[in-house]
């Protein structure tokens, strides 16, 4: 009898102690951060050799828990700036100031931003900004 109340125990414990054991659960995805930008790409058009110009995006976290921005790198002589937050709680916005100097050669431009993050579902998102270098046309009379 002595024997069947403590095998009953542990096959009653065994699940619990195994949990314990067990490494902590990742977050359900619903309650993870999910990053967003607005827009996702944009054209700056014609733009002079060696000219410079601006954009300001704007970064979201549209998830449930805290987005935390790693790094933001780019491709390009581009500068991308965020405000003054490395961190945005749920529903917050900041914004992203992307700041392009042209090369002094003519031709298309294109080039993207990387802005990593502790997004699961979007670990990098890539913004793209495109620009056509070209000299400006002198009047006709």
């Amino acid at each position: 009898m002595r024997r069947r109340v403590l095998a009953l125990l542990a096959w009653t414990l065994l699940p619990a102690l195994a949990a314990a054991d067990a490494p902590p659960a990742s977050p359900s995805p619903a309650a993870a951060p999910r990053i967003v930008v607005e827009p996702a790409s944009f054209d700056f058009g014609t733009v002079k050799p060696s000219g410079v110009v601006q954009r300001e995006f704007v970064l979201r976290n549209i998830g449930r828990a805290d987005l935390v921005i790693d790094s933001i790198v780019s491709s390009c002589g581009c500068a991308a700036v965020l405000s003054d937050t490395q961190t945005l709680k749920p529903g917050a916005r900041t914004p992203l100031r992307v700041r392009l100097t042209a090369p002094a050669e003519e031709g298309r431009l294109r080039k993207s931003i990387l802005i990593k993050s502790n997004d699961p579902g979007q670990g990098s998102l890539e913004v793209r900004v495109e620009a056509v270098v070209a000299a400006p046309h002198p009047a006709k009379h």
